[in-house]
């Protein structure tokens, strides 16, 4: 299971709260009071439910604003997504819907089942703790630290210790093994004896009754022979079973400790690897990989064979003068891209330009008229033109008769004089008239008007400046181009590394200028090539003696050890790993088969003889529990003889009270019995359960430990009542005996070790809150990497007001930062 995100509708300080988690490693930073516990209790609330009433919880998070109390959570289960949604406190209502947004039919049941074998109780014990709890571990006895481990090694096993206790105080409230106990099976064994004394006194008088009374005790006694006999029998079954049980580790055993069968290497090789030699060849081996002769010859010659280098040696002048003429030719590119983008907008004006004259004069479109020029309508001959025609005429004839009459000229000067000028002004402006120019030589159609031609004069002139402007441009955009090709020509020995001709010019020069410097370079190095090949040379050769030095040691240590070379060397690793193996498999199977239990396997004959001594006490035990049965059955009839023979009122009272007690006893006793079964097998079903968990166990928690110890304790030891430690030297010491801080570790191992033993089945996240505060900076940061390393497979959220950490920013949430978004 992995959390994906939560949203808190109302659950303490929190309100409309939301937060998306990571897959693997989720630190969640935040001061004290930030509420760091309250979203570990939400989530573990979302999951398992919430707490009810006070005697549950000590804080039952009631949302400060009074918002609705709960939330949702969702998660990721075997590659399907699941929104789990709980609202409400005292009345919670549980929701549960798939990605695909269907309802889950009975989500407690389903969820249950989800989270199954594990209660909130369990997965509090397991996946999720705090620095109280390690603060705790000072205090515990070995006794006490024992119980506790195996209250997080066996699911629910508080619940079946308190069990368990519950049934022992309850057989030894009922039966005391001293005789002044009072205890209710005493009392009534009192009372029985009270009784038949009394009946003993009043049967004298009976010859029948002594009769059948002497034959019920011997009955008695042979049933209480048989019940022995069926209980000793009995136990030893048990330890047959055990032993049976054990018996794989017995064969296991003797398989390890057989003798191998390859001869490759001795003991004596074996042991001469010690942990220091082998960090040594392998540093050795490290230092021999590391000189590479063959890339040291080689590197002296990689210059010359630069093909750039020679292209250059074989066009200098063009690429030397292509080197010079690199700023003309960006100077000439950037004139031809001004030209283009001008061109460009000159083509956008001239199309605008264009559509609306051919909208107007159709598809010939005429060109301007010259500035100045009048386009006024012609004008024909009328009547004043002609009456100013007449009047010119009598003007002249009025003039010419003055000058004939000499006598009085005057009135006909004058008259004549008037006449013409008034003749002349009409004529002058009744003149016909045409137009001062022909409109059909600029293009001007006859259907246009004078209205549409005189409006669109601007435009025309617009128009066809433009197009002078437009070819212009193009010719200088052309001797741009030829420039910057003739400038480009001086580059075709480098085309092989240009790109295509179809590429702009800006990428082409790029390329270009880039090239140019790699030759630049490239020269610069050929320069330096000799001394360099020099250098070189010299190292080459000291290489050669260090070499030879490295491998003359290692060689020393092969001999040492008795194998030819680095590859026996390493089977020689492997095979002292195999005997390491062996050996802990040994430790870890003598841990569990004690040398007595060994001894009793082989004693017996081996688990097959054992077997058939077990089916031979069931046979056994079959026909003592069949002669139990008639010797029961015999002791009714003689309780009912006795019964019988006996008129005495008072002496059938005392016998009927006496059947009674016996009924009473036998019942008390077998409950006793029973409770003190129950508890033996209880506690030796915890045992089983937790011994058969805890090599596996006790293995990871060794690593951790070591780890965190930096290899000062390097493993763990469960005794009976008490748990031990060892360091390097095997020197062992109590788990009381550590510092704080170690004995935290200790424990944080061991839970880390048994979480991922039970998360292989069903994986919870691991909720860890500030739990290693006692932790100095080195352990501290050992723990970080451990947390990274669980990361990969399972989802851990760690919760911290220690900003202070190891981890990525990526991977951290400030609550405090989120909670104000």
């Amino acid at each position: 299971m992995e959390i994906k995100r939560i949203h808190i509708s109302g659950f303490g300080k929190f309100s409309d709260f939301n937060l998306d988690f990571k897959n693997d490693l989720q630190v969640i930073y935040g001061q004290n009071e930030a509420g760091k516990s309250t979203l570990r209790q939400f989530i573990t609330g979302i999951l398992f439910g919430f707490a009810q009433n006070k005697r549950q919880s000590s804080n039952l998070y009631e949302p400060r604003n009074r918002s609705q109390y709960g939330g949702d959570l969702v998660f990721e289960q075997d590659g399907s997504l699941w929104d789990v949604s709980r609202l409400g406190r005292t009345q919670s209502k549980l929701e549960i819907t798939d990605q695909n947004g269907n309802h889950v039919n009975n989500p407690e049941i389903f969820l249950t089942k989800l989270l199954s074998p594990f209660s909130q109780d369990s997965f509090e014990d397991i996946f999720s703790f705090d620095q109280e709890q390690l603060n705790e571990i000072r205090s515990l006895s070995g006794k006490e630290l024992s119980d506790r481990l195996l209250s997080f090694s066996v699911v629910n096993a508080d619940q079946w210790q308190s069990l368990s206790k519950e049934l022992d105080k309850n057989a030894s409230v009922m039966f005391g093994l001293a005789k002044t106990s009072k205890r209710p099976i005493n009392q009534l064994l009192a009372e029985h004896q009270q009784i038949s004394n009394q009946l003993n006194s009043m049967g004298g008088q009976l010859s029948d009754y002594r009769k059948s009374s002497q034959q019920k005790k011997s009955t008695l006694k042979r049933i209480a022979e048989l019940d022995s006999q069926l209980h000793n029998l009995k136990k030893q079954m048990d330890e047959f079973s055990k032993l049976i049980e054990l018996s794989g580790l017995f064969n296991r055993k003797e398989r390890i400790s057989m003798p191998k069968t390859n001869d490759r290497f001795s003991d004596q090789q074996i042991s001469n690897l010690t942990d220091e030699i082998e960090q040594r060849v392998e540093k050795l081996q490290s230092q021999i990989k590391g000189i590479n002769l063959d890339k040291s010859e080689n590197k002296s010659t990689i210059i010359a064979e630069n093909p750039l280098l020679t292209i250059y040696k074989n066009n200098r002048t063009d690429i030397d003068l292509l080197d010079k003429s690199i700023p003309n030719l960006l100077a000439e590119n950037n004139l031809f891209d001004q030209n283009d983008n001008q061109i460009k907008n000159i083509s956008s004006r001239l199309s605008e330009l264009q559509n609306d004259l051919k909208t107007k004069f159709g598809d010939r479109i005429p060109r301007a008229l010259p500035q100045g020029v009048s386009i006024q309508p012609s004008r024909s001959i009328t009547v004043f033109f002609i009456i100013g025609i007449i009047l010119m005429l009598l003007g002249v004839f009025g003039i010419v008769k003055g000058f004939q009459t000499p006598t009085f000229p005057y009135p006909f000067w004058i008259c004549g004089a008037g006449v013409l000028f008034i003749g002349g002004l009409l004529s002058f402006f009744e003149r016909p008239k045409k137009q001062s120019i022909k409109l059909s030589q600029y293009g001007y159609s006859n259907q246009v008007s004078l209205d549409t031609i005189i409006d669109s004069q601007n435009h025309l002139q617009e128009y066809h400046q433009k197009i002078d402007q437009f070819q212009q441009l193009q010719n200088e955009k052309q001797s741009h181009l030829s420039k910057i090709n003739s400038i480009l020509k001086l580059a075709n020995s480098l085309r092989e590394f240009l790109p295509s001709a179809k590429q702009d010019h800006d990428a082409l020069i790029d390329q270009i200028q880039v090239i140019l410097n790699e030759i630049r370079d490239e020269r610069q190095s050929a320069i330096l090539s000799k001394e360099q090949k020099k250098l070189v040379d010299e190292n080459r050769q000291q290489q050669i003696g260090h070499l030879q030095n490295l491998k003359s040691e290692q060689q020393q240590i092969f001999n040492y050890l008795k194998v030819d070379n680095y590859q026996n060397f390493q089977y020689l690793q492997a095979e002292k790993i195999k005997n390491k193996q062996r050996l802990n498999q040994l430790e870890s199977i003598n841990q569990l088969l004690t040398p007595e239990k060994e001894n009793q396997i082989k004693e017996l004959g081996g688990v097959e003889e054992i077997t058939k001594k077990k089916q031979a006490l069931k046979v056994r035990i079959d026909s003592i529990e069949g002669e139990i049965k008639q010797e029961n059955q015999q002791l009714l009839n003689l309780n009912a003889t006795l019964l019988n023979a006996s008129s005495d009122t008072d002496y059938q009272t005392k016998l009927q009270q006496q059947s009674d007690l016996e009924t009473d006893i036998n019942n008390d006793l077998t409950e006793y019995f029973a409770n003190k079964l129950a508890f033996s097998w209880i506690n030796e079903s915890l045992y089983q359960i937790s011994h058969k968990r805890m090599p596996e166990i006790r293995s990871r928690a060794e690593q951790y430990f070591a780890e965190l110890t930096e290899n000062k304790y390097v493993s763990i030891i469960f005794g009976d009542n008490s748990l031990l430690v060892a360091n390097q030297q095997n020197e062992k010491f109590y788990s009381y005996e550590l510092s704080k801080g170690s004995s935290e570790q200790l424990y944080v191992s061991l839970r880390l070790a048994f979480a991922e033993s039970v998360a292989e089945k069903n994986s919870l996240p691991f909720l860890i809150d500030d739990s290693f505060v006692n932790f100095d900076v080195e352990r501290k940061s050992i723990m970080d990497n451990i947390l990274h390393r669980l990361a990969e497979k399972y989802q851990i959220i760690y919760f911290t007001a220690n900003p202070d950490q190891n981890f990525s920013q990526s991977n951290i949430i400030n609550l405090g930062e989120a909670a104000n978004a």
